[in-house]
């Protein structure tokens, strides 16, 4: 089985892995000349760590990753904590797999030497893809300058813009959430120790939120936050901040918040926009994979996560059957049987997170208060409200 995998991200290089490691003939379009250094911060909860160790780079993932031992939601006026969630030994003992922590580029650079080792992956950067068709030889993939390619199968890992994606559901639109986030990487170095210490804070507040943690062993301290606007609706990662609006937006936070922001020497913005579940990933031979099928609100921090586990659940479905029979298209229905719901379910979790997160201080307070004490009434722990989540095995289902 030949497969072409349309974006070389942290999902499209997983696949190329998966694939590649099953014996299928891959080939990775990139658009980019070359891969460069994107992003920041990556949390990787333990289902995504699990997809890591299916794809043999967990080891080395987490050499570049630090271990956190707690996730806690702060309120920005009293500084009350309001949710606590225990990681570290008791995460790992609980879900089977710990909980880590990324710079984004750290993470990409395990995928991408993973992939250039694994064989039968072929990795093509400079390869801007122009259209994609089902067609009866298979899938074909146009790019621009008229090269045509045909495989068994293509993937569009090619993220919430993908082309892919428009030609299984051409007329599915995005809509602005009316909410920009800001995201910025400070030095540890002049700031309170408390930030090196391995853990994640968010921040809550009236229209905003503030979330923090450390990266690369504690010399970074990745942040992004979260503000309402209306008319700001630019849909880029690469968008450059005002360090100055930003800090202003932020005034009256707890001062630990305003550190913070002014020791970063550049921030970064983008508009967040959010899409309804599609009712079908697939066409014929063509599919999607990550946010290409189901993009995701970062308020739940499971992007990467769904796009990993995608990634091990579609290269078993594509394997061919013992008989060396390929069925490549029932693959893609079994893909889809046992991703939708649960890829379904994030998004809404994730939607939800976005309303809790902005909530009045005193609201948030209630809202956040009933949970823990619902917890003790039932006499669970809090983690278990996680365990649909962090507990899921993507090589199981299978």
């Amino acid at each position: 089985m030949r497969l072409i995998v349309v974006g070389g991200g942290i999902g499209g290089l997983a696949l190329a892995i998966a694939a590649g490691r099953r014996g299928m003939g891959v080939v990775l379009l990139e658009q980019a000349a070359a891969f460069s250094e994107v992003g920041a911060g990556v949390q990787l909860s333990p289902n995504a760590v699990r997809a890591l160790e299916a794809l043999g780079v967990a080891a080395a993932t987490a050499s570049v990753s630090t271990r956190p031992f707690e996730i806690e939601v702060r309120d920005q006026a009293s500084g009350a904590r309001l949710l606590h969630t225990p990681l570290g030994a008791s995460a790992e003992a609980r879900w089977g797999a710990p909980y880590l922590q990324v710079h984004r580029a750290d993470l990409h650079a395990v995928l991408l030497s993973a992939a250039r080792e694994t064989p039968n992956v072929e990795i093509r950067t400079g390869a801007r893809v122009a259209c994609a068709q089902a067609a009866v030889e298979g899938a074909t993939i146009g790019l621009e300058g008229g090269e045509r390619l045909v495989a068994s199968v293509a993937v569009g890992c090619d993220g919430v813009r993908s082309v892919v994606r428009r030609s299984i559901a051409p007329d599915q639109s995005a809509r602005f959430t009316g909410q920009v986030a800001w995201r910025g990487l400070a030095p540890a170095a002049g700031l309170d120790p408390e930030f090196r210490m391995p853990g994640a804070r968010v921040w809550t507040g009236p229209g905003r939120h503030f979330v923090h943690y450390p990266v690369r062993g504690g010399a970074l301290i990745n942040f992004i936050a979260v503000t309402e606007e209306r008319a700001w609706r630019t849909e880029s990662w690469s968008e450059e901040g005002s360090r100055d609006v930003l800090a202003q937006a932020f005034a009256p936070w707890p001062s630990s918040v305003r550190a913070l922001i002014g020791a970063a020497p550049q921030v970064m913005r983008w508009a967040l926009y959010d899409r309804a579940p599609l009712p079908r990933w697939s066409q014929g031979p063509l599919t999607l994979l990550g946010d290409a099928a189901h993009p995701m609100l970062p308020f739940l921090a499971q992007g990467a996560a769904m796009a990993l586990e995608d990634a091990v659940v579609l290269s078993a479905c594509l394997e061919p059957s013992a008989d060396g029979r390929e069925e490549p298209s029932l693959g893609l229905l079994r893909y889809e049987a046992l991703r939708m719901a649960r890829t379904s379910k994030v998004q809404a979790w994730s939607r939800r997170n976005a309303r809790l997160f902005h909530l009045p201080s005193s609201v948030a307070r209630t809202v956040f208060g009933a949970a823990a004490t619902a917890d003790l009434i039932r006499r669970r722990p809090g983690a278990e409200r996680l365990d649909w989540l962090y507990g899921y095995d993507p090589v199981a289902p299978v």
